[in-house]
C-alpha cells in the first residue's frame, strides 16, 4: 500500500462537491504549485493574495494531474476529472481528514513556540528504529500543508510525524482534527506570535486545543523546564512524560561538559537506564530537543541505549543550527530560518562557549506585537553581553534599536535596512580563525547572507 487514492466520485463525495468532468483515473498525492505537478496527483487550484491558480489549470491538466479542485467553472483540454467545491480550502481540509481517518498506525504531532522542526527531525529518525516513519517536509505545518502531508504520506508506515504550526488564534482548533495524534510532544512556549496573543498563556492555551482532538489513551511529551507546560492540565487517560535536562523529567538528557558549536557529549537517563552518547549539533539547547524525542521513543518502547546510540546520525534541518566551515579556519553558524527572543538568547549564550572571537548578523524578529522594540533592545544587550566582537543588525526600525542597544558595549555594529547593504562591512569583521553567527525571521531573508558568505569565501 502506498498513498492513499481516490476516485473522482470519492473526491467529490468526501468534499461536498460536484464532478464536472468525471474520469476514471486514479488519484494519489495532493498538489498546489502547478509547476511541481507529477502524473496522478489532485491539483487545488488554490485562490491567494498574489495569484489564483485557477489560471494555472491547464499546465497542471498538461503536466498529467488526475484531477483539479476548483472553485470556478474550469475547462481545460485533456481528460482529467475536474470536482468544483465552494471552498477549495475546506475542501482539502475533508481530504486530509479522511486520509487520517484511514491511517492504521500511530500518529505523533510535534507543537510549541520554536523547536518544532528540529524535534520533529530527531522524533522521526529516532522512531525509524521502531517502524517505517513518513514526517512533514520543509515548512507544511498548517491548514493547507497538513492536508498535503497527509495525502503525501504512506498508508503502510507504523509511523506519521506531523509538524503542526499556529500563528492565530482558533487555528489549532482547526488544525488538531485534521492530525487526530496519538501522542503529542509540546516544545515550549514562548513570545512568538504576540500580534494576535495577549499572553504567553494564551499562546499555550490555544497550542493545547491539540489535545481536544487527540486519540484517548495517547501520550504527551511535556517539556520539564517550561513552567507553562510542565502542570499542563491533560485529558483523563494521556500518560503525562516530562523531559528535559532537569531531574524533575522523566527523560533527562544531561550535558557533559560545555560541548561546542559542532556537538555535545551527554548522558540520556531513562527509565533507570543510562546511555552515553553525542549529539553533533550546536548548542546544548539541541539536547533539549533531543530530549523531547527520545520521550516519543521511549512511550513506544525504545530503551536508553538505542536511542542514544542514534544521536549520533541527526542533522539539523536547512538553515536550522548548521555549520559551515569557511576559508581562515572560520566557523559559520547558519540559523538563519527563523528567530524569536528565547530562541535568540539561547543562540547567542551559546557562541560565548566556542572559544574563539565572534561576530553577528542578527535580523529583525517579527511579529512580536506591543513587546518589539523590547525584546529587540535585549538582543542587543544579550549580544553584547555574549561577547560578540560586531554586530550586523538587519531590518527596520526594531532592528535599529538592537544595534542601539549592542553600541553600548563600544564595540563596532551597523544597522541596514537589507543584509546586501552591509556584506562588505560584516566581511571586515570576520578575521582569520573566528566565528560567525546568523540568525533573524525568515522574512528578513538572512539565508540569502549565508550563501552570499559561503560562496564568498569558500565551504
Amino acid at each position: 500500500m502506498a498513498l492513499r487514492a481516490f476516485t473522482v466520485a470519492e473526491i467529490a463525495d468526501v468534499t461536498s462537491g460536484e464532478v464536472m468532468r468525471a474520469s476514471s483515473s486514479t488519484v494519489a498525492g495532493l498538489c498546489l504549485d502547478s509547476r511541481a505537478v507529477t502524473k496522478g496527483v489532485l491539483f487545488a487550484a488554490l485562490q491567494g493574495e498574489n495569484a489564483d491558480g485557477h489560471a494555472f489549470c491547464a499546465a497542471a491538466a498538461e503536466a498529467g494531474a488526475a484531477c483539479l479542485l476548483v472553485e470556478k467553472p474550469t475547462d481545460v483540454p485533456g481528460n482529467c476529472g475536474i470536482v468544483r467545491v465552494s471552498s477549495v480550502e475546506m475542501a482539502l481540509r475533508s481530504l486530509g481528514a479522511r486520509v487520517r481517518a484511514d491511517f492504521r498506525g500511530e500518529v505523533v504531532a510535534v507543537v510549541g513556540s520554536c523547536g518544532k522542526t528540529t524535534t520533529k527531525d530527531f522524533a522521526s529518525a529516532l522512531l525509524g528504529h521502531l517502524g517505517t516513519v513518513c514526517a512533514t517536509s520543509g515548512n507544511r505545518n498548517n491548514l493547507l500543508g497538513l492536508p498535503e502531508t497527509l495525502m503525501d504520506a504512506h498508508m503502510d508506515r507504523r509511523f506519521w510525524v506531523l509538524e503542526l504550526g499556529i500563528s492565530k488564534p482558533n487555528e489549532m482548533g482547526d488544525l488538531a482534527p485534521i492530525a487526530r495524534p496519538t501522542g503529542v510532544i509540546m516544545t515550549t512556549i514562548q513570545p512568538v506570535h504576540t500580534e494576535f496573543f495577549p499572553t504567553l498563556e494564551a499562546i499555550r492555551d490555544e497550542k493545547a486545543r491539540v489535545f481536544n482532538s487527540a486519540e484517548p489513551g495517547g501520550f504527551a511529551a511535556l517539556n520539564a523546564e517550561d513552567p507553562l507546560l510542565r502542570d499542563l492540565r491533560l485529558p483523563t487517560g494521556t500518560e503525562r512524560i516530562l523531559y528535559g535536562t532537569s531531574p524533575a523529567a522523566d527523560v533527562r538528557v544531561e550535558a557533559e561538559g560545555s560541548g561546542g558549536p559542532e556537538g555535545t557529549p551527554f548522558v540520556l537517563h531513562l527509565h533507570g537506564q543510562r546511555a552515553r552518547g553525542v549529539l553533533p549539533l550546536p548548542g546544548a539547547y539541541n539536547l533539549l530537543n533531543f530530549a523531547g524525542a527520545c520521550a516519543a521513543g521511549a512511550a513506544f518502547g525504545a530503551d536508553a541505549q538505542t536511542l542514544a546510540s542514534a544521536a549520533s546520525q541527526l542533522r539539523p534541518a536547512s538553515h536550522r543550527g548548521q555549520t559551515h566551515r569557511l576559508a581562515g579556519d572560520v566557523l559559520l553558524l547558519d540559523d538563519s530560518y527563523n528567530a524569536n527572543p528565547s530562541a535568540m538568547a539561547a543562540v547567542l549564550a551559546e557562541t560565548a562557549l566556542w572559544g574563539r572571537p565572534v561576530a553577528g548578523a542578527l535580523g529583525e524578529m517579527l511579529e512580536l506585537g506591543p513587546a518589539t522594540f523590547r525584546h529587540h533592545t535585549e538582543a542587543g544587550r544579550a549580544a553584547a553581553e555574549a561577547g560578540l566582537t560586531a554586530l550586523l543588525a538587519v531590518g527596520g526600525e526594531a532592528a535599529g534599536a538592537m544595534a542601539e542597544a549592542f553600541a553600548a558595549s563600544g564595540r563596532p555594529v551597523l544597522h541596514v535596512r537589507t543584509w546586501r547593504e552591509g556584506t562588505e562591512w560584516l566581511e571586515g569583521q570576520i578575521l582569520p580563525g573566528s566565528g560567525v553567527v546568523v540568525k533573524g525571521s525568515r522574512g528578513i531573508g538572512l539565508d540569502g547572507l549565508v550563501a552570499w558568505l559561503v560562496e564568498r569565501r569558500g565551504a
